[in-house]
């Protein structure tokens, strides 16, 4: 795809997204505005009462706003490094250049249930946790969004180290980790076993009702915020910035230490923080001395190795000869019947 198909694609797809959310909240809007006082229920009081509380367009509702804030969320991860003037961090593993079928079939499925997910989450949330706003209190804030990432993070270690066992690492992770250098945010993170990623996912809400349950009380906002930061992370943890979070010299996150999980699988099996790594002695810091090949490196303009750019750069110089006066030339020569043409970008 040219640089200028690719951006009236990327135009045309976003206009369209946009004017169909527009349409349907403009939808949902009027239906309420001219609906009776009896039915006009809140979006939560709907949620609870599924599926007789539901409209048709609340579900769609919902599955447009997840798919926005899920690509909205990729597009920071993306850019983070670039907004932000962060470091990259250097390729050492081999990088996943191409998808296969299975690899879009991954995708699409988590794609597809982040949906429902969010759905059974934000309706646990909304029977269990407090939403009024004077019902916002230290404890059930920050207090409780430490213990949720605390307890996500527990479950999620002994989750990953389980995936690691060899007898069903084959089945399920190891897909995974055909991307030994995650490079495209969420989508590299969410290019996961079915099994995997509903696993993962809801454990989220494991984490929410053990804590609302057992530890301290949520808010309904700091639900929402975990998620929202979970996801930022987890997509964080797929790119090549290196994001460092500390707190009085303590460091909480490390982008750096999931791209060394990556290479070297039997460490770091934490999702957002190493704390339980520690605990259990499979953390592994990262090291900047390791070897860096300059060939797997990314090419900014297409995101795939310099090696592989390099094969499909010289693939497109030989063409057939009835077809060489369609491309822009800088030089040609002939090259067994064929003329070479050096494109111009």
């Amino acid at each position: 795809m040219t640089s200028i198909s690719g951006r009236v694609y990327r135009i045309v797809s976003a206009g369209s997204f946009l004017a169909g959310f527009l349409l349907v909240t403009a939808y949902h809007v009027r239906a309420e505005t001219s609906a009776t006082a009896s039915n006009a229920l809140n979006f939560f009081e709907r949620l609870l009462q599924f599926p007789q509380g539901m409209t048709t367009i609340d579900l769609l509702l919902l599955g447009i706003s997840v798919t926005a804030a899920f690509e909205g969320l990729d597009h920071i991860a993306k850019n983070w490094g670039v907004w932000w003037k962060s470091k990259q961090i250097p390729v050492r593993g081999k990088h996943l250049d191409y998808f296969t079928a299975r690899d879009v079939i991954y995708i699409g499925f988590s794609k597809a249930n982040t949906a429902p997910f969010t759905y059974f989450y934000l309706s646990f949330a909304a029977r269990r946790c407090p939403w009024k706003l004077t019902e916002v209190s230290a404890t059930n804030t920050l207090l409780a969004l430490i213990a949720l990432f605390i307890a996500f993070d527990f479950v999620y270690t002994l989750l990953h180290w389980a995936l690691h066992v060899p007898r069903i690492y084959g089945y399920i992770h190891k897909h995974h980790h055909h991307q030994k250098a995650p490079s495209r945010a969420a989508v590299d993170a969410i290019n996961v076993h079915p099994i995997e990623y509903i696993l993962g996912e809801y454990n989220h809400l494991l984490a929410l009702w053990f804590c609302q349950s057992f530890v301290v009380p949520v808010h309904g906002i700091t639900s929402v915020v975990f998620l929202g930061i979970g996801g930022m992370l987890a997509a964080l943890n797929h790119t090549r910035h290196d994001i460092v979070i500390s707190f009085m010299g303590v460091t909480i996150y490390d982008s750096k230490v999931h791209d060394v999980h990556h290479r070297i699988p039997q460490s770091n099996y934490g999702q957002y923080t190493m704390f339980w790594d520690k605990v259990f002695g499979t953390f592994r810091d990262y090291n900047p001395k390791d070897r860096v090949n300059p060939e797997a490196q990314l090419d900014p303009k297409t995101g795939k190795s310099i090696e592989a750019t390099k094969k499909e750069y010289s693939q497109r110089l030989i063409r057939p000869e009835e077809q060489w006066p369609t491309y822009k030339k800088e030089t040609t020569q002939f090259h067994n019947g064929f003329k070479v043409v050096k494109l111009k970008e």
